[in-house]
């Protein structure tokens, strides 16, 4: 391979890294967009990647460079992610914004985050830890429910810690969700244990929350206070 070659594969990835550290934007609507914005959030936030045009060629060796570092995708998956970049990313005209079917469900909302925390919320130590009875204990603690709904609509990061197993990993919030998207995933997780007179998320609140815009590493402070057990 030569060497302008790699180079210019090492500039799209560094590229592609910085378009997605930026979450001012949002994909355009189409078949494929929840995919790329759960495999690509995992490590990054959305960015300016919506602002530029690259040919198929140039997305698919992206996308073979992100593989090569540890991207995980199957075939199909990375056929879907290549469609939607070429499509409404490509060189050509997007096509008109694709109707989405509303409203979604918890489940599929949560598809943005079974990537880390798994499909039942049984996490993947050491870098992303369980949801599944430890969204419980959250909504047990006094200001519990505030610091879950934070920490998904503004991410996290920095150590914590969890039946005495410490997690690393890098949490991106996820403000680019609408709502009433968020209030449904909140919910989702809720369901999987609650205390009893929970009131479900509202899209209201989730609009209140906003308003203050944090930072990852201050909605860490804020678990930090929690009395979790």
């Amino acid at each position: 391979m030569k060497k302008p070659y790699l180079l210019t594969l090492a500039v799209f990835g560094l590229s592609l890294a910085g378009y997605l550290a930026l979450s001012q934007y949002t994909l355009p609507e189409g078949p494929g967009k929840d995919l790329v914005l759960a495999k690509c959030q995992t490590c990054h936030d959305i960015g300016f990647v919506a602002r530029e045009s690259l040919s198929r060629e140039r997305w698919d060796a992206i996308l073979s460079e992100m593989v090569m570092r540890g991207l995980q995708v199957t075939p199909e998956e990375r056929a879907v992610i290549l469609d939607y970049l070429a499509t409404y990313l490509g060189t050509e005209p997007s096509p008109a914004p694709a109707q989405i079917a509303s409203p979604k469900t918890g489940a599929q909302v949560y598809a943005n985050c079974q990537g880390c925390h798994g499909p039942q919320g049984e996490g993947n130590p050491p870098a992303f830890p369980p949801l599944k009875g430890h969204v419980e204990n959250l909504l047990k603690a006094r200001g519990g429910r505030e610091y879950l709904l934070l920490a998904v609509l503004h991410g996290l990061q920095g150590e914590i810690q969890i039946s005495g197993q410490k997690y690393a990993g890098v949490m991106p919030g996820f403000a680019w969700l609408s709502d009433e998207e968020l209030a449904l995933v909140l919910n989702y997780l809720a369901a999987w244990g609650a205390p009893q007179g929970f009131k479900p998320f509202t899209p209201d609140e989730v609009e209140a929350a906003r308003a203050k815009p944090l930072g990852p590493e201050e909605v860490l402070k804020i678990r930090k206070e929690l009395p979790l057990p």
